[in-house]
């Protein structure tokens, strides 16, 4: 076999190569500490790293999540800790107000108080976390309530759904009463009210078809139709109503929808009632608001229709409730145009595992009660019919401010209920603090497994790589020698 002196140099350069690329390779293990830099050192564990690279940033971010759900559902724990805290106060309140000892002055005195903890209460549930509301539902962004007026009937003649609006405000609670016999919105009517708990009266008079009152400040509307009655022989009131605190509620909660409006040009859309799925109402003929309107309704998603339906004044009656249309510059319908109702939910989730989540927020009308506003109707009514809060405090409030004992007496049954229901809320507040504790434990073991994982597989073994590292450099050298002396060698220096 000839050997030509262009194989020995080619020869050369790659074994100087080979020897340099292993040391260059060793070197970059020992500045970055890995046994992987590159897919090509180890594919198989390359991508063992990538996996275990991609559940550490899954956890990263399932971390973060947890301390942001920390953060609202905590909060929203010690503030319904407080809120129960005041309801135990407000009992003790009571009880002294309920005392036959105690002068309508003493009462009133007491009533500051009460009056100091409402709005303390109002303050609770109108709490914000990090600027946003958590007592709100999906609306974060304002306060959840705000304190308003509100009427409870005191005869037995006039029913709690009789009052339909209370607006204004008064510095303290009013009594109202009738002085004649007559039907609300039908008959002329007097009436009186006080400021003062009955020590002194203003007069005032309804009008014949009208069926608000006016109070001074406040504004009290009742239902057409509702009767009343002045005085009775031997009695000194007739028909009265107490206008006392309130709260109305602000945020949304899992009865509201969301509504879709496809075509309807200048026609806005307000629901009402309780729909258990999506709901698409379809206009079936050119019409205007007044009627008659041709619709037909899908509970489906359009797959089938029920059809033949007619509505007049844009309410649109649907199953489970009703789908109201009013003019927002517009008056016309026109066939095709269609409208989707959605179910909406208040709850505001995060993403807390793999496949798990959780509610950060609260829907305070469930915690608090208060008053709440029909989108379709703008009525008020009360946000729980039991263990309603703020309407048993304003009760209190009134009744102190109007001398009545036994009213006062009434109300530690409803602020017992109301206590009732903060404290079932805050157990599931608190069953939620106790999953994220849970979940953040789990968590930390996933992310320490995976790193202990990731770092037998990727990091380099210092010891080994040390000893490497010199023998690769000692091989370089000898090489580089070797090379030298080989290439220096030619046949002309024997001749």
């Amino acid at each position: 076999m000839r050997v030509s002196q262009n194989m020995i140099y080619g020869q050369a350069i790659s074994q100087m190569g080979r020897s340099l690329s292993d040391l260059t390779r060793l070197n970059m293990m020992n500045a970055s500490q890995k046994r992987i830099n590159a897919p090509s050192d180890d594919p198989a564990g390359m991508a063992q790293v990538l996996d275990l690279r991609s559940t550490l940033a899954s956890t990263e971010r399932w971390q973060r999540n947890i301390d942001q759900a920390q953060g609202w559902v905590g909060l929203a724990d010690a503030q319904l800790t407080q809120s129960s805290s005041i309801i135990s106060t407000l009992l003790e309140k009571a009880e002294q107000g309920a005392t036959g000892t105690l002068t309508d002055d003493q009462r009133l005195v007491i009533a500051e108080e009460v009056r100091g903890l409402f709005e303390q209460l109002v303050g609770i549930a109108n709490t914000e976390f990090t600027g946003q509301s958590i007592f709100g539902g999906h609306k974060t962004r304002g306060n959840a309530y705000e304190q308003c007026l509100w009427a409870t009937p005191l005869s037995e003649d006039i029913p709690a759904s009789a009052v339909t609006a209370v607006e204004g405000s008064s510095s303290s609670s009013l009594l109202v009463q009738f002085t004649e016999d007559g039907v609300v919105g039908v008959d002329e009517l007097s009436y009186s009210y006080s400021a003062d708990g009955g020590k002194t009266w203003t007069s005032g008079t309804l009008a014949s078809g009208a069926t608000t009152l006016s109070l001074g400040g406040a504004r009290l509307t009742l239902a057409s139709g509702t009767a009343v009655s002045g005085p009775a022989a031997g009695e000194e009131y007739g028909s009265m109503l107490m206008v006392r605190p309130s709260a109305r509620y602000l945020g949304d909660d899992d009865k509201s929808l969301q509504i879709t409006n496809y075509g309807a040009t200048g026609i806005d859309a307000a629901a009402s009632g309780t729909f258990t799925g999506n709901v698409s109402v379809r206009i079936d003929a050119d019409s205007t608001l007044a009627g008659p309107i041709s619709y037909s309704y899908s509970l489906d998603g359009g797959t089938s229709w029920v059809t033949g339906n007619t509505a007049s004044n844009g309410m649109l009656v649907l199953p489970g409730g009703m789908l109201a249309l009013t003019s927002g510059g517009g008056n016309l319908l026109t066939a095709g145009d269609s409208f989707t109702l959605r179910p909406a939910t208040a709850d505001i989730t995060v993403a807390i595992g793999k496949g798990q989540s959780i509610a950060i927020n609260n829907v305070g009308s469930d915690i608090f009660g208060g008053l709440t506003r029909d989108a379709v109707t703008g009525l008020d009514s009360l946000a729980l019919s039991s263990g309603n809060l703020f309407e048993a405090v304003g009760e209190l409030v009134g009744y102190l401010e109007t001398g009545n004992q036994d009213g006062v007496g009434k109300c530690l049954e409803t602020l017992k209920a109301a206590q009732e229901v903060v404290l079932a809320r805050a157990g599931e507040v608190g069953a939620r603090m106790n999953r994220l504790s849970a979940q953040e434990a789990s968590i930390d073991a996933i992310q320490a497994s995976a790193e202990a994982h990731l770092s037998r597989v990727e990091d380099a073994d210092l010891s080994t790589l040390t000893v490497d590292l010199a023998r690769a450099q000692y091989v370089y050298e000898s090489v580089l020698k070797s090379q030298v002396q080989v290439m220096s060698l030619s046949l002309l220096d024997y001749i």
